[in-house]
């Protein structure tokens, strides 16, 4: 039987800037901006069994644990597979809100936000540190369970915290979850339209730790 291939191409015509401009771009930095990303095997495989509603019935399902904390490991080390222990430490020289009120300083929180599969859609924020846009401090940890970290994408969003109406947009960086690096990282964040706007920055740490080497004395 003569076997028939198939070419699929998809046009996308963005013209406001917001979320699905910032899930896009972060998404095709993993090959900067040129060509295609390629699917996940478990996607390509005319065998699969990949429920994107069920992802724990996938052959070869392994989650892993992303952990956003200033120091030390959270309980849950005790009872996960892998973890990634992903520290945010501070930020820099964050700029002040587009139309704010002369002498303003920004009240900056960090959300992080999981994209991906339904089970996986989980969004936590820090808390806002009061009047502090040069150099502010989080002390506290967000923590993740990633079902399908290959379809996983991880937005960093600083905003503007305000009582009384809608916190105000600061900057944001997205990138998949495949492509976090280890170690100590800076995060130079972008604009709403998706232009850098050095030098603000946020700065974190992140590990990946096998829980079963720990257990025997080793570490990843």
């Amino acid at each position: 039987m003569e076997e028939l291939s198939f070419d699929s191409s998809v046009a996308l015509n963005f013209q406001t800037a917001g979320v699905e401009m910032d899930l896009n771009d972060g998404l095709f930095q993993q090959n900067a901006r040129c060509g295609y990303v390629l699917k996940p095997a478990f996607m390509r495989s005319v065998d699969t069994n990949f429920n994107p509603d069920q992802p724990q019935d996938t052959e070869g399902y392994s989650p892993v644990t992303l952990s956003i904390q200033v120091s030390g490991f959270p309980a849950v080390l005790q009872s996960e597979s892998k973890m990634v222990l992903h520290s945010v430490i501070s930020a820099q020289q964050l700029p002040k809100v587009e139309n704010s009120k002369e002498g303003s300083i920004v009240d900056p929180l960090v959300r992080v936000e999981i994209f991906g599969v339904p089970i996986d859609q989980m969004k936590l924020e820090t808390k806002y540190i009061e009047n502090n846009g040069f150099n502010p401090l989080w002390n506290e940890k967000l923590l993740f369970k990633i079902h399908v970290p290959e379809l996983a994408l991880v937005r960093f969003v600083v905003e503007d915290y305000d009582k009384t109406t809608r916190n105000d947009f600061v900057g944001q960086y997205t990138l998949p979850f495949k492509s976090i690096k280890s170690g100590y990282r800076h995060i130079h964040l972008l604009s709403k339209d998706g232009m850098k706007i050095a030098p603000a920055s946020l700065f974190v740490f992140i590990r990946v730790i096998d829980v079963a080497s720990l257990v025997q004395g080793t570490e990843v």
